[in-house]
């Protein structure tokens, strides 16, 4: 009660559940191939173990720092889970969890037509982890975004490896590079 009142303080707007769409996949190099449908459920979310906040887009990444720093020692963890939402509202989620790549699992990202499951993406993290210590700024069920924790010194370096984790249909490592300079380190991924 005291995360979700101080939060409630912090976000100027009252909790809700933390849910994300219902996502109807394969798993990703399933060996074993069946026809048997499961029917869909009939809501389109669904409720995971957290809180969120409807928060304007523009206070987003600051709310999400805000909560990271005022929760951090409680191992709460706040990243953007939907920037989509009706309303033009993003959506703030804050989860009790001791490792980050949580955020992932629970938003179940993955590589969607890349055809990569959530554990074979985190794997990937965590090697671009080690050269390029991060942050997670949103987590979607295809998409994140990252903020690295120190300055990169060579970008053309950090925008091979970022290449390695999400690769771009026409990678031009000079450009990327560049941008990632610019945003300094800090990167949006997608696959669809």
């Amino acid at each position: 009660m005291v995360v979700i009142d101080e939060a409630e303080k912090i976000t100027g707007t009252q909790a809700e559940h933390f849910r994300r769409l219902l996502i109807r996949s394969s798993y990703a190099g399933d060996p074993i191939q069946s026809n048997i449908l499961q029917p869909a459920p009939k809501t389109k979310t669904v409720l995971l173990p957290g809180i969120s906040f409807p928060v304007d887009p523009k206070l987003a990444e600051q709310v999400v720092d805000n909560l990271n720093r005022k929760f951090a020692y409680r191992s709460c963890i706040s990243f953007i889970s939907d920037d989509r939402r009706e309303g033009q509202k993003y959506v703030v989620s804050l989860i009790h969890s001791f490792d980050k790549y949580n955020a992932l699992r629970l938003q179940e990202t993955s590589g969607g037509s890349y055809h990569f499951s959530t554990d074979t993406l985190i794997t990937k993290l965590k090697v671009f982890e080690q050269k390029y210590p991060f942050r997670f700024i949103g987590v979607g069920n295809d998409w994140l975004s990252i903020q690295t924790v120190d300055t990169p010194k060579d970008w053309r370096d950090f925008a091979n490896e970022v290449m390695k984790v999400c690769p771009t249909e026409k990678p031009n490592l000079q450009e990327t590079a560049k941008e990632f300079e610019k945003e300094r380190g800090k990167v949006f991924m997608w696959w669809d």
